[in-house]
């Protein structure tokens, strides 16, 4: 019994133990530290580095899976998609944002190098001028266009394109779509999960016109 409690005094068990504790107390801290993330902001708002702590992280983590799954930052299909909807998706991106940036404590919301003033200056500085614009306008007109029963047999897509200014609208919303998808790729950098190589939104590449020749195979393709 004396062996085992020498043993639980000798200077080696306590050094041991000393150690142990402060690398728990070390690697746990470095959990909690700010990580820098330089990020480009889109909406030619410039770029800036900010320091984020997990709670920052945390929530751009879910505005990045909020807009990936919205048609406010997918491409905009004239043919197919509805006007309608993409505005009702931009306005519902704010009640969105609202709620995560209540998640954060006041003091992290007037810090300017974490994540919330980032969220903050897209929707005001970039998203809001957008709607400002169009939400009203589009919905006056849309309301008595469909009101119209001259108008009973069209398509809602069909319909939309009958808007004075529906060609100077698309263009606005294609270069939202573009500018959102940016935001979101600069929120998973932020966020920076295990698999963030695996979980970036693959880059859209136009397709070649019908009629452009098509591309010499090389050697390694046919075979030689």
């Amino acid at each position: 019994m004396s062996g085992t409690s020498s043993q639980l005094t000798s200077p080696v068990v306590w050094v041991t133990v000393f150690a142990a504790v402060a690398m728990i107390a070390y690697f746990s801290r470095r959990r909690l530290q700010a990580t820098a993330v330089s990020v480009g902001l889109p909406f030619g708002l410039g770029s800036t580095t900010y320091d984020t702590r997990p709670l920052d992280r945390a929530v751009a983590w879910k505005l990045y899976v909020q807009l990936v799954t919205r048609k406010a930052a997918l491409p905009f299909d004239s043919e197919t998609d509805s006007v309608i909807d993409v505005l009702d998706s931009l306005f519902e991106l704010f009640g969105v944002a609202r709620e995560l940036l209540l998640e954060l404590r006041p003091a992290d919301l007037s810090c300017r190098s974490g994540v919330a003033q980032l969220i903050i200056r897209v929707l005001n500085d970039g998203l809001r001028p957008c709607l400002t614009r169009w939400q009203s306008d589009f919905r006056h007109w849309w309301g008595v266009a469909r009101e119209d029963p001259s108008n009973s047999a069209l398509a809602p897509v069909e319909l939309q394109k009958g808007y004075p200014s529906y060609s100077e609208l698309v263009s606005d919303i294609q270069k939202m779509n573009t500018e959102l998808l940016k935001f979101a790729e600069e929120l998973l950098e932020i966020a920076n999960p295990p698999a963030r190589a695996t979980l970036r939104r693959k880059r859209i590449v136009p397709r070649a016109p019908s009629d452009a020749p098509a591309a010499p195979e090389t050697a390694a393709e046919s075979g030689e």
